[in-house]
């Protein structure tokens, strides 16, 4: 078409070509209106052969178990995981399979306790941590579930009948049905095992904010403590930069510098390199 400039080769393609354009000029604008021409159809093949794909995988897995809840393969797309709108309820579509897999893993049980707390779901708490109990009665990571869970009904009593099933059931669990006594006997229980007193000492802040320098010492004073690993270290400082016992960066540096000492080669511990270094290395880098 000449005059206008306007070319319409579909419904879904239009295409504006300017007028009294050079023929080497018109030649080049041909090829690039061919080629984007090209990457669009190439596009919508793609996306429809991806849809397929998504749906007969989808009907493969419900013929082979119709009555399994699984994540279909669209919901596995990490995009459409970064922001969901209900996480728990996503988190929830892959705790099941875990609890029919993994029952024997105490993990799974404590990773159900942190969705059900999130939720108030008191039962399908306490559910979780008799899971837990049955598998490692002296787990740190359950202890703060105990104490947790033991804030979370005192803070609204339960009456009727599910405060008789709760207190029916945790009758073989707590042995002090009071946060801060269960606690306190923990650390005392488990006083020379670091990563016990870490979790320990994590709830003796959040019972107690004002026993900040208690809590801090506990977990600092790593001489003669059992479980001293890399490992368990690394998380007492994570631990601590993440404010789980308050403010303490003048706790943090020292202890980080006496954890140096003891693993000189860990990265996590190794102290920050002064300014005037950094910047003759970066000198020495230029030249």
């Amino acid at each position: 078409m000449s005059g206008n400039g306007l070319h319409l080769h579909n419904p879904e393609s239009i295409e504006f070509v300017p007028e009294n354009l050079a023929p080497s000029e018109l030649k080049k604008l041909r090829n690039k209106q061919r080629k984007q021409r090209r990457k669009a159809e190439l596009e919508r093949q793609q996306a429809a052969q991806a849809q397929e794909k998504r749906e007969q995988h989808n009907k493969s897995r419900q013929q082979a178990d119709p009555d399994l809840e699984q994540p279909t393969l669209d919901e596995l797309i990490p995009e459409k995981l970064e922001r969901v709108e209900d996480p728990l309820e996503q988190a929830i579509k892959f705790l099941h399979p875990l609890q029919e897999l993994a029952s024997n893993r105490i993990e799974t049980h404590l990773m159900a306790f942190e969705i059900y707390i999130r939720k108030g779901r008191t039962l399908l708490m306490l559910r979780s941590i008799k899971r837990a109990h049955r598998l490692d009665v002296n787990n740190p990571d359950l202890h703060t579930c105990l104490v947790r869970f033991l804030l979370h009904t005192s803070g609204s009593p339960l009456e009727g009948p599910l405060g008789e099933v709760v207190k029916r059931q945790t009758a073989g669990i707590f042995s002090n049905p009071k946060a801060v006594q269960l606690n306190a006997e923990y650390l005392k229980k488990n006083r020379n095992s670091l990563p016990h007193l870490l979790q320990g000492a994590r709830m003796l802040y959040v019972l107690d904010p004002s026993a900040q320098s208690k809590a801090l010492t506990l977990v600092t004073n790593i001489e003669g403590l059992d479980g001293v690993t890399l490992k368990n270290c690394t998380k007492v400082l994570e631990a601590l930069r993440n404010s789980d016992f308050g403010d303490c960066n003048a706790t943090i540096a020292d202890y980080m510098a006496k954890c140096h000492e003891r693993f000189p080669f860990a990265t996590a511990f190794r102290p920050p390199e002064p300014k005037a270094n950094h910047q003759e290395k970066e000198n020495s880098i230029k030249n």
